[in-house]
């Protein structure tokens, strides 16, 4: 009658822990499964922040543009409002400076907002391989557990045939 009840209580046991196992590691994989979706939603609001930032820096070029239009025109208008033609001389000079300044500006600030959002998208990229290991991550807790129990319940059998002989 012991021996039965021994029995029992260690078939129960070795049921309870294996099912502990089992739920710790769905539990585990829940985790890693609700990390991953949040890198994932991270990863899309920086996509998102990538595409503001070029639109942004282009609106910013423009105004650039715009803005050197209004100083040239009136650094020509200052020439020809003191008897200066801008076609050769001073002016010419000062025309194709301001000219090249300009379009070394804009290439600088075109660069830069490459460059901006690159690093936006990279880490984009970085979010969504981080989303990717940690459903690698529950998975693999996931079926460490589903081992675990296994191993529990042949642990407990095992043991459960040894006193029954």
């Amino acid at each position: 009658m012991i021996d039965k009840l021994l029995m029992a209580a260690m078939a129960a046991s070795t049921a309870v822990s294996a099912a502990s196992q089992f739920a710790a590691g769905k539990q585990q994989k829940s985790a890693y499964d609700y990390n991953a979706q949040i890198d994932e939603r991270n990863s899309q609001a920086k996509v998102i922040q990538a595409e503001v930032f070029k639109r942004n820096a282009n609106l910013q070029i423009q105004k650039f543009q715009k803005d050197f239009r209004r100083l040239n025109d009136a650094t020509s208008q200052a020439f020809r409002a003191n008897g200066f033609v801008a076609t050769g001389g001073t002016p010419l000079l000062v025309a194709l400076e301001n000219a090249q300044n300009a379009d070394e500006e804009i290439a600088i600030r075109q660069y830069n907002a490459s460059v901006g959002e690159q690093q936006i998208e990279e880490s984009a990229v970085n979010d969504r391989l981080s989303a990717n290991l940690n459903r690698m991550y529950g998975q693999a807790a996931q079926k460490s557990a589903v081992i675990g129990a296994g191993k529990t319940l042949m642990s407990g059998a095992s043991s459960m045939y040894s006193m029954g002989r």
